[in-house]
């Protein structure tokens, strides 16, 4: 079964959408699609479309602050779960460069949450609220993939972030187990957020809790330094 389309190429970079991240967008919209207004049928589609731009662009932001440093994406996946930048080589041991690529990302969410905000005003100040509902969703949801993305764990980028340094003070066995318990306290925490339902919210807490819990199993043989 085809869950997975090549939507394009952005500077050499083939970028694919997952069906499942589709289904994903409709859900969070659909109260604007079944409203019967025109209006709001028409802010749901644009709420669509920026979400996808906002992480697609979110992506390529990685991308490239990696071609600086000479780490190079081969693809983009937009997938249920958000969207990942895969990389064709490991990137530069520098702590410093793996910082401003990992960081590269929120850079634009936050760029965008700032910008989409300035249109907001713009478009209340001209009398078009219909204008700036779209907006300040968008908006809005810009700053919580900034703020979400931030958070240390794997495999968020603030998680990434806080690996760098700490491997380069610590050691990578250090890094790994700090960055991963951190991990599983904001796997509880956005599970706690999430009661009693935010189903979507308990689903990326169940991959948090995974992931950090696999990165905490990787190096339990390792020896205490």
């Amino acid at each position: 079964m085809l869950t997975r389309m090549e939507i394009g190429r952005i500077a050499g970079i083939t970028i694919y959408l997952d069906m499942f991240f589709v289904l994903i967008l409709l859900i969070f919209t659909y109260p604007y699609f079944t409203s019967g207004s025109t209006q709001m049928m028409s802010a749901g589609f644009v709420i669509v479309i920026g979400l996808l731009l906002s992480i697609l662009l979110h992506e390529l932001g990685h991308a490239f602050a990696g071609r600086l440093f000479r780490a190079h994406v081969s693809h983009i996946e937009l997938t249920g779960l958000g969207g990942i930048a895969h990389f064709e080589h490991s990137l530069p041991r520098s702590a410093l460069a793996r910082s401003a690529i990992y960081l590269a990302g929120p850079a634009v969410n936050l760029a965008l949450w700032l910008g989409l905000g300035v249109l907001v005003g713009e478009a209340v100040g001209t009398g078009s609220p219909m204008l700036a509902l779209p907006l300040a969703v968008l908006s809005s949801a810009n700053f919580f993939l900034m703020i979400f993305n931030l958070l240390p764990a794997y495999p968020l980028d603030g998680g990434h972030t806080l690996d760098a340094w700490l491997g380069a003070i610590l050691g990578p066995i250090w890094s790994v187990r700090i960055v991963a318990g951190l991990g599983l306290v904001v796997a509880v925490g956005v599970g706690l957020y999430a009661l009693p339902t935010g189903i979507f919210l308990l689903f990326v807490a169940l991959f948090l809790a995974q992931a950090n819990w696999e990165a905490l199993q990787s190096v339990r043989n390792s020896r205490w330094r």
